[in-house]
């Protein structure tokens, strides 16, 4: 007979994982916000960047990290869900 269900503990880590690197999404995105708005550059392509940057590409790692948080977060709900159907 096959087994079904997941492994606790590594589904545990996974999310742990997850977490973690979606920290590390969040604080690489800040060292480049701070390093944008500390370079010396000037003018309309520099505008136009900055002006990407916060409105595309920033929202879009902010996604990213809080996508994996919620990953996450599912991933423990399942985790309690298999330990109370087992018992464990």
């Amino acid at each position: 007979m096959a087994q079904l269900g997941l492994d606790p503990d590594q589904m545990t880590q996974l999310a742990k994982t997850m977490r973690s690197e979606a920290d590390a999404i969040d604080s690489s995105a800040k060292k480049i916000d701070g390093k944008l708005r500390s370079t010396w550059w000037k003018g309309k392509d520099s505008d136009k960047f900055k002006g990407q940057w916060d409105g595309k590409h920033r929202k879009s790692i902010n996604e990213a990290a809080r996508s994996l948080r919620e990953a996450a977060e599912h991933i423990t709900k399942q985790v309690g869900e298999q330990r109370q159907a087992s018992g464990s």
